[in-house]
């Protein structure tokens, strides 16, 4: 009798490798996705966050942001935007397709709206 000594997988062990591997990786990619999401956004909210804290260091001088020009919204730069209304301030700032609002002590931040042209 001869002692057979063959190496190697079978087709039905390589199919189900492959099949747990493909439910694997269609339960991991939105997940992941969303954590480079969050991560996206969090590091919108820190720029836009950074950005408002020195604006507000630079018009402390009397201890209140004020207008400058006597309008009510002052233009930054491209990005950003500072409006004071009725003693309240909000600051919006926009980058990596997210827009950061600070609006009555609370940030917020979400997805630039697509253009429907």
């Amino acid at each position: 009798m001869k002692k057979s000594n063959k190496k190697g997988f079978t087709i039905v062990e390589l199919v189900i490798v492959i099949a747990v591997i493909g439910i694997l990786a269609s339960v991991l990619i939105p997940t992941f996705a969303s954590i480079v999401e969050k991560a996206t956004k969090s590091a919108v909210q820190q720029e836009a966050a950074n950005i408002y804290k020195e604006l507000y260091a630079l018009d402390l001088s009397d201890g209140k942001l004020d207008k400058k020009d006597g309008t009510t919204d002052l233009v930054i730069n491209t990005d950003c935007t500072y409006e004071i209304a009725n003693g309240s301030v909000t600051f919006t700032y926009t980058d990596d397709g997210y827009i950061a609002t600070y609006e009555g002590g609370e940030w917020e931040v979400e997805e630039v709206p697509a253009n429907n042209t």
